[in-house]
């Protein structure tokens, strides 16, 4: 008499379900899909260690292989996955993973989807493509911090982009703006226009610096209550238009690093990811192929910030608004309106 018999993969497949559950945070709420056929098999709700339930959720497949041998790189490439999957991923609002059980030893590693993509390692018209995974992206400790560094960069991508974009566009602004700033008098108090610009480079800054660097920049509303400070150390009005003090103390404290994020992002933009910026900002990395940045950096400094070209830097204001002089005859009446 014959019975239905249990086939491997499906006893694999709930293998690799059971070690990934175990593997993950006890907080996190694993939410199994009832049909995997579309390349989803789980949705993860990431919960905050107090128990905060944010509603942080990334999209998983998970595979399984009964043994995993890293190459001299540390890493180990999964081939066979069909491109109609890729597209499915891409089209998905959540960030996606792949996770891979070693079912010999009940390791569990992952790669970032998205990250991949933009790099290029999908390219190519082949029917089926590799997903590449590294020993380090495991689900220990630390790996599981890189997990969320990841996932979280994935989720604000958005931004991150707009910010890649705007900061190098307007970086041929920036050196003017800071001699404008350095050059003024600390008591006195910035335009609305200035304080605007000033403002928006920073708030590109800290995107960048917080989600390419690394980094923990000063929120702005800390450099509100700095300017508090400054208008009651001075005895000036209390107003929430910036002093040149303030600007001062924003631009030494944070120009450095900005820096730094503009350069990742030029290359990221320009070769890393050119592929993938290409289709998405083509008039951004058109801009940049007729007219490519520079970031010598001594030459950077002197030239906007410590103005030792005086031939070019005596004027910046001229510089910056050279474009905008059609309306300068009624600039008198304007000021009285």
């Amino acid at each position: 008499m014959k019975y239905p018999r249990r086939i491997k993969t499906h006893i694999s497949e709930s293998k690799s379900f059971d070690i990934v559950s175990k593997a993950l945070p006890s907080e996190w709420i694993v939410r199994e899909m009832t049909e995997r056929d579309y390349g989803i098999d789980l949705y993860v709700e990431i919960v905050k260690p107090d128990g905060s339930v944010t509603g942080d959720l990334v999209a998983l497949q998970v595979k399984s292989t009964s043994d995993i041998s890293f190459n001299k790189k540390n890493k180990f490439s999964l081939s066979g996955i069909n491109r109609s999957t890729l597209n499915y991923w891409e089209g998905l609002p959540v960030p996606v993973f792949v996770f891979l059980v070693n079912l010999y030893d009940e390791n569990v590693y992952w790669c970032n989807i998205e990250t991949d993509r933009r790099d290029g390692y999908y390219s190519g018209e082949t029917s089926t493509i590799s997903l590449r995974f590294e020993k380090d992206r495991d689900l220990s400790e630390l790996g599981t911090s890189l997990f969320m560094l990841t996932y979280i960069r994935e989720k604000r991508w958005s931004d991150i982009e707009n910010a890649i974009e705007k900061s190098l566009m307007s970086y041929n602004n920036l050196g003017p703006l800071m001699l404008m700033c350095t050059r003024r008098e600390n008591h006195e108090i910035c335009s609305t226009t200035m304080q605007y610009m000033l403002i928006q480079h920073y708030e590109y800054y800290t995107v960048l610096s917080r989600y390419l660097l690394h980094r923990k920049p000063k929120y702005l509303p800390e450099w509100y209550q700095r300017n508090i400070e400054i208008h009651k150390e001075n005895g000036t009005e209390l107003t929430l238009n910036f002093s040149y003090q303030l600007a001062k103390e924003m631009l030494k404290e944070f120009i450095g690093e900005y820096r730094e994020c503009i350069i990742l992002a030029y290359d990221l933009v320009t070769e890393q990811q050119k592929d993938y910026f290409f289709t998405k900002k083509p008039y951004l990395v058109g801009h940049l192929n007729q007219r490519p940045h520079t970031f010598l950096g001594d030459d950077w400094y002197a030239r906007y910030y410590f103005d030792e070209y005086e031939n070019e830097t005596q004027c910046p204001e001229k510089l910056f608004f050279e474009d905008f002089d059609e309306f300068d005859w009624i600039l008198d009446d304007l000021v009285h309106t």
